[in-house]
């Protein structure tokens, strides 16, 4: 009766909403899409690598304070930081960057045919960190945030709920179609396939595309009985429709927008250079000039 299953624990899935009473959970949906935009714009707007690692490491002390602990968001982040360490190291020794118009830092392992470019260098870790603060911001909102009471938010803004409840599906299925997928990967072991070593491109090609394929097919079988359920039930039928659940916006969330809109704007000013504060150094100058 102690036990837990573990097939039922969605907070082992990495987009998959689990009930909570941390602030995060309590706000409108709404409030939370205004955050991401928010948080997005700034991402792309901000140059500063150093900025962007305090935006990143700030984000990461919400989801722990949002009901995430650290070992699950350490597993929900792992597979994207391994990617990211990988096309760092990618995009610092296969730039662009015609050489003549950049600095070489330093040469790795004292060998001349792997220099270590300033320019390569800094494109490499802003690209990191702006996936690390998208993707952990996706993180805290799927995982705070009730797909049916976001889709209520978005229907009591005029938003067609035929569009609404397409956006619900598409999101709720993401956590389904990685348990599928993990389903899948172990059938076709129990079956013999994966068991052998991958030791060539060939045999990593055959067993990712028979694994997509399959996963694939369950997927198309899965919208289409959604879709026949749907039809039976005269899903749209009706322009309009009733809600039994109606969400409401509280003094709370008009206070988390206020301050989300003047962080917001107090940055804008200070990457316009239009407040009189110092700048942020750059990691060049800090570690590499004199």
């Amino acid at each position: 009766m102690g036990t837990k299953n573990k097939a039922l624990d969605h907070k082992k899935f990495i987009f998959a909403y689990f009930p909570g009473k941390s602030l995060m959970h309590k706000l409108n949906p709404i409030s939370k899409i205004l955050f991401l935009i928010l948080l997005t714009i700034l991402t792309f707007a901000i140059n500063s690598v150093i900025f962007l690692a305090s935006i990143s490491f700030l984000l990461i002390v919400l989801a722990l304070t949002s009901g995430i602990t650290l070992k699950n968001l350490v597993k929900k982040l792992k597979f994207i930081v391994f990617i990211l360490i990988f096309s760092v190291v990618l995009n610092i020794f296969f730039n662009a960057i015609p050489s003549d118009q950049d600095i070489v830092l330093f040469y790795l392992f004292n060998l001349s045919f792997l220099p270590i470019r300033r320019l390569a260098l800094y494109f490499a870790l802003r690209a990191l960190f702006i996936v690390l603060t998208l993707y952990t911001s996706a993180i805290i909102f799927t995982n705070t945030t009730s797909m049916k009471d976001f889709v209520y938010s978005l229907i009591r803004l005029k938003i067609p709920y035929r569009y609404c409840f397409s956006f619900m599906v598409g999101i709720r299925y993401i956590p389904s179609i990685e348990d599928e997928a993990k389903t899948i990967a172990l059938a076709q072991r129990a079956r013999g396939l994966g068991l052998e070593k991958v030791n060539s491109i060939r045999k990593a090609y055959n067993l990712i595309f028979e694994r997509l394929v399959t996963t694939l097919v369950s997927i198309l079988r899965k919208t289409h009985t959604t879709s026949i359920s749907m039809e039976s039930r005269c899903f749209g039928l009706y322009k309009k429709r009733t809600n039994l659940i109606k969400i409401s916006y509280k003094a709370k969330d008009i206070f988390f927008i206020l301050i989300c809109i003047g962080i917001f704007i107090t940055i804008i000013l200070y990457l316009l250079k239009l407040l009189p504060l110092p700048q942020i150094p750059s990691l060049y100058h800090l570690f590499f000039q004199t």
